[in-house]
């Protein structure tokens, strides 16, 4: 996948904040397609997380209120769920959620420290723009350290969506 610069560029990420994640990535696929990946626990599991660990368990109750929750399975076999609640939806368009960890995954990101998240799709011809936002985070670490997990998805999330819709 490159060097970590390779994967930042790829994934056009910016920090305007200390507590600030920007990520615009386009996908060759379907705006729709690229909705039910975000939305579908049957989806999710194939992209989203860090590289290293495997998605376990995936629950998306996509709703305002509604909760979602994934499990993240550590090479040695830990597991680290995260979840959050569904603040904004706007069905293949906006999709807005809070995002926190049950337990600390590493010593710059918290347990229970609530985050917002915001995904925005656009149609750009057969692709997909995708603005993601993450704010809230507690520490320019963290921030740091949750532009390696959420790049490791948005690469994987490419290479799912790859597999399923060919143009």
């Amino acid at each position: 996948m490159g060097t970590l610069t390779d994967q930042r560029t790829r994934n056009n990420v910016h920090t305007p904040a200390p507590d600030e994640i920007r990520i615009t990535r386009v996908f060759n696929a379907p705006r729709e397609l690229v909705w039910q990946a975000w939305t579908t626990p049957a989806m999710l599991v194939h992209w989203f997380g860090c590289a290293a660990f495997s998605i376990i368990d995936a629950v998306a109750d996509v709703r305002v209120g509604g909760r979602w929750r994934v499990v993240m399975r550590a090479p040695d076999g830990v597991d680290y769920p995260a979840y959050g609640e569904y603040t904004t939806v706007r069905p293949v368009e906006h999709l807005a959620f809070t995002h926190q960890w049950e337990k600390q995954v590493v010593e710059v990101n918290p347990a229970n420290h609530r985050t917002q998240v915001t995904v925005d799709l656009h149609d750009e011809g057969q692709h997909t723009r995708m603005e993601f936002r993450q704010t809230g985070l507690a520490t320019e670490a963290s921030r740091d350290s949750h532009i390696g997990g959420w790049c490791d998805s948005m690469d994987a999330l490419g290479a799912a969506l790859g597999a399923r819709f060919r143009t």
